[in-house]
């Protein structure tokens, strides 16, 4: 190799130690955009719940139907998922509830 190639790769070298990385902002990866106010509680086969991470700052309640194909997010609010969680009402015994 010659000279002029040997300074340009010790320059490119010492410039690339100079350069600070960034994060890039990925947004919010949540899997529920909105959640559902209403809810057909003896229709529901699954409730999912997925905790605070990396990605997401809330908790979230995915839902899964009878006879629906696509599983709804859940709003934490309702009062109907509260006694589900609770555990008081024995006639909700029939849905999993899943925490991941």
């Amino acid at each position: 190799m010659d000279r002029k190639s040997i300074v340009i790769i010790c320059a490119a070298l010492m410039l690339a130690t100079l350069i600070n990385g960034y994060a890039i902002p990925r947004g919010n990866r949540c899997l529920c955009k909105k959640s559902s106010k209403k809810i057909n509680i003896m229709s529901m086969e699954k409730l999912e719940i997925h905790p605070r991470s990396s990605t997401c700052e809330k908790m979230e309640y995915v839902a899964t139907f009878r006879n629906v194909p696509v599983p709804m997010c859940v709003s934490p609010d309702l009062l109907q998922l509260k006694v589900l969680l609770s555990g008081k009402n024995h006639k909700l015994n029939h849905i999993k509830v899943i925490r991941h």
